[in-house]
């Protein structure tokens, strides 16, 4: 039996990303936040569809941000990803703070999201045979 949820933790930069992933039929619901207490920064939408190159899947999205937040990036990289791989409809919400961030602890925040995404396809995949 599939788990109806998935859970997973990073440890960056002082604080802790928190990710669940929930399984909505075929299609799956992704929140990104931040141990100290998170936000809604960013909301997309991305739908598989074949690659324009006529190889493989890719995604369309669509993106809600809230103003003057920044977590568009991980939620659509996360969103797309996770679309093309599975081939399936994706929404993700990404909220994480850090006050006075660096450019270089926004790139350490990013590599660890980056980590948590290649886990999180490894194990859809894997419970979807």
């Amino acid at each position: 039996m599939n788990p109806t949820k998935y859970e997973y933790q990073k440890n960056v930069c002082g604080i802790t990303i928190l990710c669940e992933v929930i399984p909505m039929g075929k299609d799956f619901t992704i929140c990104v936040w931040d141990d100290q207490g998170g936000h809604v920064g960013s909301a997309v939408l991305s739908i598989a569809r074949p690659s324009l190159t006529g190889e493989g899947i890719s995604a369309t999205t669509s993106v809600l941000n809230r103003p003057g937040h920044k977590d568009e990036e991980v939620a659509r990289h996360l969103a797309e990803t996770v679309a093309a791989h599975m081939d399936c409809a994706v929404v993700c919400t990404c909220g994480i703070h850090l006050d006075g961030i660096t450019p270089e602890q926004i790139r350490e925040i990013l590599d660890a999201c980056r980590e948590l995404e290649g886990k999180i396809v490894e194990d859809l995949r894997r419970d979807s045979v």
